[in-house]
């Protein structure tokens, strides 16, 4: 008796660049695909400007507590990135490798000259 295992489609998220299952994504209407999970961090990420506490790092994915526990003094940074349109939430070794890649987004800012020397 043979089986067959059902055929699950998978979609790449055009954010995180991961294949997704199908039922998994949301399809915008300028024909990009935005997964779940990039969709509940942005969401996430819009409550931590409104004073919610962080889950942790989008890209890495350390948690909170952990990225707390692992940053030596008391202050512990975490950075708001708009990426592609979604705003992304990170941690400080995430961000330093992230944001010189972004210089144009922050040239003429505050930001840009106190953090990134530009």
């Amino acid at each position: 008796m043979v089986l067959n295992a059902p055929h699950v489609v998978t979609v790449r998220c055009h954010w995180c660049q991961k294949q997704r299952p199908e039922w998994r994504v949301h399809k915008l209407q300028s024909n990009q695909v935005l997964c779940d999970y990039c969709l509940e961090w942005h969401i996430h990420t819009q409550e931590f400007l409104g004073g919610a506490p962080p889950r942790g790092c989008q890209h890495c994915e350390r948690t909170w507590e952990r990225i707390r526990d692992f940053t030596p003094g008391v202050e512990v940074r975490m950075y708001v990135v708009p990426k592609d349109g979604l705003l992304q939430l990170l941690c400080q070794r995430c961000a330093a490798a992230y944001l010189p890649k972004r210089r144009e987004l922050f040239q003429g800012t505050q930001f840009g000259k106190d953090a990134l020397k530009l």
